[in-house]
């Protein structure tokens, strides 16, 4: 998909190929004349990567929309692809974050509570993870500046990320997120470091 200026018009030559071959996914990509907002807005990007993910754990034998899963994920609520995705099933469970400001991480999240919060995030203009309500994060979760010189290491955390440390400079815990044993990682978010 291709919904960015320039080459906008590869979502309508994307629309004609999905409707030819009777592949749809219950959104419309962007016209060429489409300001970017509308992505967000429709999540044709996130429910097609999203689909994607459902068919994977389909063939491992699990349905992510009926049954809890861990997630880790680079983005915040604020973006179209990251946003929208956590917000396509009721059953995530996101266990750690992050984007170029902060690093959000709740050790055994409870998925209705988080989701509605996600769901808050997501309808606030311009959310970052500061914006999360740090009491509904489980014990021994925080949301951390990815400026500080290190960030204590909860043994909650340490159990949910399978770290071995006490304290970790944001680089050291942004790398042992990616490496962390949970269900799914989510990629779709955009990170400057």
């Amino acid at each position: 998909m291709a919904a960015d200026k320039g080459t906008a018009t590869f979502s309508d030559i994307a629309n004609e190929v999905s409707a030819a071959y009777d592949f749809w996914l219950g959104t419309r990509l962007p016209p060429a004349a489409a300001v970017a907002m509308t992505t967000r807005r429709w999540a044709s990007r996130p429910r097609g990567a999203w689909e994607s993910v459902k068919r994977h754990f389909r063939e491992l034998g699990t349905d992510i929309q009926t049954t809890d899963f861990t997630v880790v994920g680079i983005g915040d609520m604020s973006g179209d692809v990251f946003g929208n995705g956590m917000l396509l099933s009721e059953h995530i469970r996101l266990v750690a974050a992050f984007n170029h400001q902060h690093i959000f991480l709740d050790p055994d999240p409870d998925p209705v509570t988080s989701y509605a919060e996600r769901r808050r995030l997501f309808e606030l203009p311009r959310s970052s993870w500061s914006d999360y309500d740090t009491t509904l994060i489980s014990p021994g979760g925080g949301i951390y500046s990815r400026t500080v010189k290190s960030i204590a290491i909860t043994p909650e955390v340490r159990a949910a990320l399978d770290i071995d440390a006490d304290e970790l400079a944001p680089a050291e815990l942004v790398s042992a997120i990616l490496r962390a044993p949970v269900d799914l990682l989510w990629t779709a978010g955009s990170v400057r470091t």
